[in-house]
């Protein structure tokens, strides 16, 4: 469950809860309108969470290494990370190597995640 009370901690523990793929505690993360910027577009909570519930999408491994966290007011941070995973989407493996971008809201003294964006990391950066 997110106890997160640092965006360092939220990270940490939010990458605990996808490798785990237990979308309940995933839940905990994010708003209800979160969404994730991918390759493919946007994809919403309910259709992530949705392809972990199934199996579709299985995630193996995640570190994140933080580097900046912005502060915008006490109550909104952009969160940048380089993030290192491994998931097997439908029986393919993905390992990414990608700089994520967290829109975190703190809302009942807790960080949530408003909007995830990834890019894919160029090789020899």
């Amino acid at each position: 469950m997110n106890t997160a009370t640092t965006p360092k901690e939220f990270i940490a523990q939010w990458s605990e809860a996808i490798v785990a793929n237990d979308v309940p505690r995933m839940e905990s993360f994010v708003v209800s309108g979160w969404v994730l910027v991918d390759r493919p577009g946007i994809i919403t909570r309910e259709a992530f969470h949705a392809a972990v519930d199934s199996g579709r999408l299985r995630h193996e491994a995640m570190r994140h290494e933080v580097v900046e966290v912005r502060e915008l007011s006490a109550d909104v941070v952009v969160l940048i990370t380089r993030c290192r995973s491994r998931a097997v989407f439908q029986n393919d493996v993905l390992d990414a190597d990608e700089w994520t971008t967290d829109v975190l809201l703190r809302t009942g003294g807790r960080w949530r995640c408003a909007i995830t964006q990834l890019t894919p990391r160029e090789r020899g950066m």
